[in-house]
Protein backbone atom coordinates (compact mmCIF):
# COMPACT_ATOMS: atom_id res chain seq x y z
CA UNK A 1 0.00 0.00 0.00
CA UNK A 2 1.10 3.56 -0.66
CA UNK A 3 2.23 5.69 2.29
CA UNK A 4 1.03 8.83 0.56
CA UNK A 5 -2.08 10.20 2.31
CA UNK A 6 -2.90 12.17 -0.83
CA UNK A 7 -3.97 9.04 -2.64
CA UNK A 8 -7.21 7.24 -3.40
CA UNK A 9 -8.65 4.65 -1.01
CA UNK A 10 -8.83 0.93 -1.84
CA UNK A 11 -12.18 -0.27 -3.15
CA UNK A 12 -14.04 -3.01 -1.20
CA UNK A 13 -10.91 -3.66 0.82
CA UNK A 14 -9.02 -4.80 -2.30
CA UNK A 15 -5.74 -3.16 -3.26
CA UNK A 16 -6.25 -1.00 -6.35
CA UNK A 17 -3.97 1.06 -8.54
CA UNK A 18 -3.79 4.36 -6.66
CA UNK A 19 -4.01 7.71 -8.35
CA UNK A 20 -2.61 10.57 -6.28
CA UNK A 21 -5.07 13.32 -5.57
CA UNK A 22 -4.31 16.57 -7.32
CA UNK A 23 -4.87 19.35 -4.81
CA UNK A 24 -5.23 23.03 -5.67
CA UNK A 25 -4.72 25.38 -2.74
CA UNK A 26 -6.02 28.92 -3.21
CA UNK A 27 -4.67 31.80 -1.12
CA UNK A 28 -5.31 35.52 -1.41
CA UNK A 29 -1.66 36.61 -1.49
CA UNK A 30 1.88 35.53 -0.66
CA UNK A 31 2.73 38.22 1.90
CA UNK A 32 4.48 37.57 5.21
CA UNK A 33 1.21 37.66 7.10
CA UNK A 34 -0.58 35.02 9.14
CA UNK A 35 -2.57 33.15 6.49
CA UNK A 36 0.22 32.57 3.91
CA UNK A 37 2.80 32.02 6.66
CA UNK A 38 0.65 29.26 8.13
CA UNK A 39 0.33 27.67 4.69
CA UNK A 40 4.12 27.78 4.31
CA UNK A 41 4.51 25.91 7.59
CA UNK A 42 1.94 23.27 6.69
CA UNK A 43 3.54 22.62 3.30
CA UNK A 44 7.00 22.62 4.82
CA UNK A 45 5.93 19.80 7.14
CA UNK A 46 4.41 17.80 4.27
CA UNK A 47 6.68 14.97 3.06
CA UNK A 48 8.47 15.85 -0.16
CA UNK A 49 7.00 12.93 -2.11
CA UNK A 50 3.50 14.27 -1.42
CA UNK A 51 4.08 17.87 -2.48
CA UNK A 52 4.31 17.14 -6.21
CA UNK A 53 0.53 16.73 -6.34
CA UNK A 54 -0.14 20.11 -4.67
CA UNK A 55 -0.52 23.25 -6.80
CA UNK A 56 -0.81 26.72 -5.28
CA UNK A 57 -3.10 29.39 -6.78
CA UNK A 58 -2.49 32.91 -5.42
CA UNK A 59 -4.64 35.86 -6.43
CA UNK A 60 -1.70 38.17 -5.68
CA UNK A 61 2.00 37.49 -5.23
CA UNK A 62 4.35 38.53 -2.47
CA UNK A 63 7.68 37.85 -0.77
CA UNK A 64 6.83 34.23 0.04
CA UNK A 65 6.63 33.33 -3.67
CA UNK A 66 10.09 31.76 -3.90
CA UNK A 67 9.76 29.80 -0.68
CA UNK A 68 6.34 28.44 -1.59
CA UNK A 69 7.51 27.57 -5.10
CA UNK A 70 10.03 25.20 -3.52
CA UNK A 71 7.33 23.58 -1.38
CA UNK A 72 4.80 22.47 -4.01
CA UNK A 73 4.49 21.43 -7.64
CA UNK A 74 3.68 24.90 -8.95
CA UNK A 75 2.62 28.41 -7.96
CA UNK A 76 0.32 30.42 -10.21
CA UNK A 77 -0.25 34.12 -9.50
CA UNK A 78 -3.46 35.41 -11.07
CA UNK A 79 -3.09 39.19 -10.71
CA UNK A 80 -0.09 41.56 -10.68
CA UNK A 81 0.52 43.26 -7.34
CA UNK A 82 1.79 46.59 -8.68
CA UNK A 83 -0.97 47.39 -11.16
CA UNK A 84 -4.30 46.23 -12.53
CA UNK A 85 -4.27 43.63 -15.25
CA UNK A 86 -6.22 44.35 -18.43
CA UNK A 87 -8.83 41.77 -17.48
CA UNK A 88 -9.14 43.20 -13.97
CA UNK A 89 -9.57 46.73 -15.31
CA UNK A 90 -12.21 45.55 -17.77
CA UNK A 91 -13.96 43.59 -15.06
CA UNK A 92 -14.06 46.55 -12.68
CA UNK A 93 -15.34 48.80 -15.46
CA UNK A 94 -18.18 46.44 -16.29
CA UNK A 95 -19.12 46.03 -12.65
CA UNK A 96 -19.12 49.83 -12.15
CA UNK A 97 -21.42 50.10 -15.15
CA UNK A 98 -23.91 47.77 -13.52
CA UNK A 99 -22.87 44.74 -15.56
CA UNK A 100 -21.59 42.66 -12.67
CA UNK A 101 -22.18 39.29 -14.28
CA UNK A 102 -20.26 40.27 -17.41
CA UNK A 103 -17.46 41.72 -15.28
CA UNK A 104 -17.08 38.48 -13.37
CA UNK A 105 -17.08 36.46 -16.58
CA UNK A 106 -14.17 38.54 -17.92
CA UNK A 107 -12.13 38.02 -14.78
CA UNK A 108 -12.95 34.31 -14.57
CA UNK A 109 -12.02 33.74 -18.23
CA UNK A 110 -8.62 35.35 -17.67
CA UNK A 111 -7.98 33.27 -14.56
CA UNK A 112 -9.03 30.02 -16.26
CA UNK A 113 -6.61 30.76 -19.12
CA UNK A 114 -3.76 31.00 -16.59
CA UNK A 115 -4.75 27.71 -15.01
CA UNK A 116 -5.15 25.67 -18.20
CA UNK A 117 -1.72 24.07 -17.93
CA UNK A 118 -2.30 22.87 -14.38
CA UNK A 119 -3.57 19.31 -13.92
CA UNK A 120 -7.27 19.12 -13.17
CA UNK A 121 -7.82 19.13 -9.41
CA UNK A 122 -9.55 16.52 -7.30
CA UNK A 123 -9.87 19.00 -4.43
CA UNK A 124 -9.79 22.77 -3.95
CA UNK A 125 -8.55 24.08 -0.61
CA UNK A 126 -9.54 27.70 -0.02
CA UNK A 127 -6.90 28.75 2.50
CA UNK A 128 -8.43 31.88 3.97
CA UNK A 129 -11.76 33.44 2.98
CA UNK A 130 -9.92 36.05 0.91
CA UNK A 131 -9.20 33.35 -1.67
CA UNK A 132 -12.86 32.41 -2.12
CA UNK A 133 -13.12 34.02 -5.62
CA UNK A 134 -10.91 31.20 -6.95
CA UNK A 135 -13.74 28.75 -6.19
CA UNK A 136 -15.78 30.49 -8.89
CA UNK A 137 -13.47 29.31 -11.69
CA UNK A 138 -13.59 25.58 -10.92
CA UNK A 139 -16.34 23.04 -11.42
CA UNK A 140 -19.26 23.27 -9.05
CA UNK A 141 -18.88 19.52 -8.47
CA UNK A 142 -15.29 19.81 -7.24
CA UNK A 143 -14.96 19.09 -3.48
CA UNK A 144 -13.95 22.21 -1.52
CA UNK A 145 -12.31 22.58 1.88
CA UNK A 146 -12.66 26.13 3.23
CA UNK A 147 -10.06 27.01 5.87
CA UNK A 148 -11.45 30.06 7.70
CA UNK A 149 -8.99 32.37 9.45
CA UNK A 150 -11.30 35.37 9.81
CA UNK A 151 -13.66 36.95 12.31
CA UNK A 152 -16.55 39.28 11.43
CA UNK A 153 -14.85 42.27 9.84
CA UNK A 154 -12.30 40.31 7.82
CA UNK A 155 -14.88 37.70 6.75
CA UNK A 156 -17.28 40.37 5.50
CA UNK A 157 -14.46 41.98 3.52
CA UNK A 158 -13.55 38.66 1.95
CA UNK A 159 -17.00 37.25 1.16
CA UNK A 160 -19.96 39.66 1.02
CA UNK A 161 -22.44 38.80 3.77
CA UNK A 162 -25.20 37.93 1.30
CA UNK A 163 -23.00 35.21 -0.27
CA UNK A 164 -21.60 33.63 2.89
CA UNK A 165 -24.36 31.08 3.45
CA UNK A 166 -23.92 29.82 -0.12
CA UNK A 167 -20.14 29.67 0.34
CA UNK A 168 -20.43 27.57 3.50
CA UNK A 169 -22.97 25.33 1.76
CA UNK A 170 -20.58 24.91 -1.19
CA UNK A 171 -17.76 23.69 1.06
CA UNK A 172 -17.72 20.03 2.12
CA UNK A 173 -15.40 20.85 5.04
CA UNK A 174 -15.06 24.12 6.97
CA UNK A 175 -11.79 24.24 8.90
CA UNK A 176 -11.63 26.89 11.64
CA UNK A 177 -8.52 28.22 13.37
CA UNK A 178 -10.33 28.81 16.68
CA UNK A 179 -13.68 28.20 18.33
CA UNK A 180 -14.90 31.82 17.86
CA UNK A 181 -14.22 31.40 14.12
CA UNK A 182 -16.17 28.12 14.11
CA UNK A 183 -19.11 29.73 15.92
CA UNK A 184 -19.10 32.64 13.46
CA UNK A 185 -19.15 30.21 10.53
CA UNK A 186 -22.15 28.42 12.01
CA UNK A 187 -23.98 31.71 12.53
CA UNK A 188 -23.27 32.61 8.91
CA UNK A 189 -24.65 29.38 7.50
CA UNK A 190 -22.16 26.54 7.98
CA UNK A 191 -23.57 23.21 9.12
CA UNK A 192 -22.04 22.18 12.48
CA UNK A 193 -21.18 18.71 11.13
CA UNK A 194 -18.91 20.33 8.52
CA UNK A 195 -16.81 22.18 11.10
CA UNK A 196 -13.31 20.87 11.80
CA UNK A 197 -10.94 22.66 14.18
CA UNK A 198 -7.62 23.30 12.46
CA UNK A 199 -5.60 25.81 14.52
CA UNK A 200 -2.43 27.65 13.67
CA UNK A 201 0.94 26.00 14.12
CA UNK A 202 4.59 26.78 14.74
CA UNK A 203 7.88 24.95 14.86
CA UNK A 204 8.30 24.76 18.63
CA UNK A 205 12.01 23.93 18.25
CA UNK A 206 12.94 27.09 16.37
CA UNK A 207 13.98 28.97 19.51
CA UNK A 208 16.52 26.23 20.23
CA UNK A 209 18.05 26.42 16.76
CA UNK A 210 20.44 28.84 15.03
CA UNK A 211 17.94 31.73 15.15
CA UNK A 212 18.11 31.68 18.94
CA UNK A 213 21.80 32.53 18.98
CA UNK A 214 21.20 36.18 18.17
CA UNK A 215 19.64 38.66 15.78
CA UNK A 216 19.53 38.21 12.05
CA UNK A 217 22.30 39.74 9.99
CA UNK A 218 22.05 43.52 9.80
CA UNK A 219 20.14 43.95 13.06
CA UNK A 220 23.11 44.23 15.41
CA UNK A 221 23.21 48.01 15.11
CA UNK A 222 19.50 48.26 15.80
CA UNK A 223 19.97 46.21 18.94
CA UNK A 224 23.03 48.00 20.30
CA UNK A 225 23.05 51.59 19.10
CA UNK A 226 20.97 54.69 18.62
CA UNK A 227 17.24 55.22 19.13
CA UNK A 228 16.43 51.62 18.18
CA UNK A 229 18.57 50.17 20.96
CA UNK A 230 16.97 47.32 22.92
CA UNK A 231 19.96 46.76 25.14
CA UNK A 232 19.90 48.09 28.68
CA UNK A 233 16.16 48.78 28.67
CA UNK A 234 12.99 46.98 29.66
CA UNK A 235 10.78 46.54 26.62
CA UNK A 236 7.13 45.85 25.93
CA UNK A 237 6.83 44.74 22.31
CA UNK A 238 4.18 43.69 19.82
CA UNK A 239 4.25 42.77 16.14
CA UNK A 240 2.21 42.57 12.98
CA UNK A 241 0.85 44.67 10.14
CA UNK A 242 -0.07 47.95 11.88
CA UNK A 243 -3.67 49.09 11.76
CA UNK A 244 -6.99 49.34 13.54
CA UNK A 245 -7.65 45.57 13.70
CA UNK A 246 -4.23 44.95 15.26
CA UNK A 247 -4.88 47.78 17.72
CA UNK A 248 -1.64 49.66 17.13
CA UNK A 249 -3.38 52.97 17.92
CA UNK A 250 -3.49 51.73 21.52
CA UNK A 251 0.29 51.60 21.84
CA UNK A 252 0.69 55.33 22.44
CA UNK A 253 -1.84 55.14 25.28
CA UNK A 254 0.05 52.21 26.80
CA UNK A 255 3.38 54.04 26.53
CA UNK A 256 1.99 57.26 28.03
CA UNK A 257 0.42 55.38 30.96
CA UNK A 258 3.71 53.62 31.69
CA UNK A 259 5.50 56.98 31.66
CA UNK A 260 2.94 58.53 34.02
CA UNK A 261 3.52 55.69 36.47
CA UNK A 262 7.22 56.49 36.52
CA UNK A 263 8.23 53.39 34.59
CA UNK A 264 11.28 53.53 32.33
CA UNK A 265 9.89 50.67 30.23
CA UNK A 266 9.84 51.32 26.48
CA UNK A 267 7.07 50.32 24.11
CA UNK A 268 7.81 49.14 20.57
CA UNK A 269 6.21 47.50 17.57
CA UNK A 270 7.84 45.33 14.90
CA UNK A 271 6.12 45.51 11.53
CA UNK A 272 6.24 49.13 10.43
CA UNK A 273 4.49 52.33 11.45
CA UNK A 274 0.77 53.01 10.91
CA UNK A 275 -0.12 55.28 8.02
CA UNK A 276 -3.17 57.20 6.86
CA UNK A 277 -6.09 57.30 9.27
CA UNK A 278 -4.45 54.75 11.57
CA UNK A 279 -1.54 57.14 12.12
CA UNK A 280 -3.73 60.03 13.33
CA UNK A 281 -4.63 58.11 16.48
CA UNK A 282 -1.00 58.27 17.62
CA UNK A 283 -1.20 61.95 18.44
CA UNK A 284 1.42 64.64 18.08
CA UNK A 285 3.74 63.06 20.63
CA UNK A 286 4.51 59.47 19.82
CA UNK A 287 6.40 57.58 22.56
CA UNK A 288 6.39 54.30 20.61
CA UNK A 289 9.44 52.97 18.79
CA UNK A 290 8.36 51.61 15.42
CA UNK A 291 10.62 48.91 14.00
CA UNK A 292 10.38 48.04 10.31
CA UNK A 293 9.07 44.65 9.28
CA UNK A 294 11.77 42.00 9.61
CA UNK A 295 12.34 38.67 7.89
CA UNK A 296 13.35 37.40 11.35
CA UNK A 297 11.18 39.47 13.73
CA UNK A 298 11.95 37.35 16.78
CA UNK A 299 15.53 38.53 16.65
CA UNK A 300 13.98 41.69 18.12
CA UNK A 301 10.85 40.36 19.82
CA UNK A 302 12.73 37.78 21.86
CA UNK A 303 14.26 40.70 23.80
CA UNK A 304 10.87 41.74 25.19
CA UNK A 305 10.07 41.41 28.88
CA UNK A 306 6.40 41.38 27.93
CA UNK A 307 4.88 40.60 24.54
CA UNK A 308 1.56 42.36 23.95
CA UNK A 309 -1.44 41.70 21.69
CA UNK A 310 -3.56 44.87 21.55
CA UNK A 311 -5.74 43.49 18.72
CA UNK A 312 -9.41 44.29 18.35
CA UNK A 313 -10.03 41.38 15.98
CA UNK A 314 -7.61 38.48 15.67
CA UNK A 315 -8.95 34.93 15.27
CA UNK A 316 -5.78 33.13 16.40
CA UNK A 317 -2.65 35.22 15.88
CA UNK A 318 0.35 33.13 14.93
CA UNK A 319 2.54 35.65 16.71
CA UNK A 320 0.96 34.59 20.02
CA UNK A 321 2.00 31.00 19.33
CA UNK A 322 5.46 32.21 18.38
CA UNK A 323 5.67 34.07 21.69
CA UNK A 324 5.11 30.72 23.36
CA UNK A 325 7.93 29.18 21.35
CA UNK A 326 10.22 31.92 22.68
CA UNK A 327 8.86 31.59 26.25
CA UNK A 328 7.68 35.20 26.33
CA UNK A 329 5.06 36.40 28.82
CA UNK A 330 1.99 37.50 26.83
CA UNK A 331 -0.61 40.12 27.78
CA UNK A 332 -3.51 40.43 25.35
CA UNK A 333 -6.85 41.99 24.61
CA UNK A 334 -9.70 39.42 24.54
CA UNK A 335 -10.08 38.49 20.89
CA UNK A 336 -10.67 35.27 18.95
CA UNK A 337 -8.94 32.23 20.38
CA UNK A 338 -6.50 34.24 22.50
CA UNK A 339 -8.34 33.78 25.85
CA UNK A 340 -8.37 30.00 25.38
CA UNK A 341 -4.69 30.02 24.45
CA UNK A 342 -3.66 32.10 27.46
CA UNK A 343 -5.95 30.46 30.02
CA UNK A 344 -4.62 28.31 32.82
CA UNK A 345 -1.87 30.75 33.74
CA UNK A 346 -0.28 30.65 30.28
CA UNK A 347 -0.65 34.42 29.94
CA UNK A 348 -2.93 37.29 30.86
CA UNK A 349 -5.84 38.78 28.95
CA UNK A 350 -8.32 41.56 29.63
CA UNK A 351 -11.96 40.92 30.40
CA UNK A 352 -12.91 44.01 28.40
CA UNK A 353 -11.42 46.15 25.63
CA UNK A 354 -10.40 48.77 28.21
CA UNK A 355 -6.87 50.11 27.71
CA UNK A 356 -6.54 50.93 31.41
CA UNK A 357 -7.09 47.28 32.30
CA UNK A 358 -4.59 46.34 29.60
CA UNK A 359 -1.92 48.61 31.11
CA UNK A 360 -2.60 47.28 34.63
CA UNK A 361 -1.93 43.72 33.48
CA UNK A 362 1.25 44.76 31.66
CA UNK A 363 2.52 46.49 34.79
CA UNK A 364 1.68 43.46 36.92
CA UNK A 365 3.85 41.23 34.72
CA UNK A 366 6.66 43.79 34.49
CA UNK A 367 6.76 43.97 38.29
CA UNK A 368 7.28 40.22 38.67
CA UNK A 369 10.03 38.57 36.60
CA UNK A 370 9.19 35.24 38.23
CA UNK A 371 5.57 35.51 37.07
CA UNK A 372 6.70 36.42 33.56
CA UNK A 373 9.03 33.43 33.42
CA UNK A 374 6.34 31.04 34.71
CA UNK A 375 3.81 32.28 32.15
CA UNK A 376 6.32 31.92 29.35
CA UNK A 377 7.18 28.35 30.32
CA UNK A 378 3.54 27.31 30.60
CA UNK A 379 2.71 28.81 27.22
CA UNK A 380 5.75 27.12 25.69
CA UNK A 381 4.68 23.68 26.87
CA UNK A 382 1.10 24.21 25.69
CA UNK A 383 2.17 25.39 22.24
CA UNK A 384 4.66 22.54 21.91
CA UNK A 385 1.95 19.99 22.73
CA UNK A 386 -1.04 21.43 20.86
CA UNK A 387 0.27 23.71 18.12
CA UNK A 388 3.51 22.23 16.85
CA UNK A 389 3.51 21.84 13.06
CA UNK A 390 4.43 18.19 13.48
CA UNK A 391 1.09 17.74 15.27
CA UNK A 392 -1.11 19.91 13.02
CA UNK A 393 0.22 19.12 9.52
CA UNK A 394 -0.80 15.40 9.54
CA UNK A 395 -4.29 16.36 10.71
CA UNK A 396 -4.49 18.93 7.92
CA UNK A 397 -3.46 16.38 5.28
CA UNK A 398 -5.95 13.87 6.64
CA UNK A 399 -8.71 16.48 6.39
CA UNK A 400 -7.86 17.09 2.73
CA UNK A 401 -8.07 13.39 1.92
CA UNK A 402 -11.37 13.00 3.76
CA UNK A 403 -12.86 16.03 2.02
CA UNK A 404 -11.84 14.77 -1.43
CA UNK A 405 -13.40 11.40 -0.64
CA UNK A 406 -16.82 12.67 0.39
Amino acid sequence: MSDNPLSANPVNGVEQHRQELVVWIAVHDLSRTGVPVLLTRLLGATPIEQRHSIHLIAIFGGPLFSELTSLCASVTVLEPTDRRSLSSAASIGLIAAGMGRAGNLVRHAAWRAKLLRRPQPDLLVVHGAGAWPVSEVVSGKLPVALHVHELEIALDRSIPAQYQAAAFERAQTVMAVSDPVAQLAIRRGAQPNKILMMPGCVDSNVADGPAAAGPAAGLDAALDEGPLSLQGAQWVLGAGAPGWRKGTDRLAAVAHELLRSGSSTKVGWVGGQPSGQDATALGRTDPVTWFAAQANPWALLSKAQVFILPSREDPMPLVALEAGVWRRAVVAMPTGGVPALLGGGRGMFCQTQNVGEFVDLIQQVLASPDLAEEMGERLHEYVRTHHDVAVIAPLWLQALVQTAGR
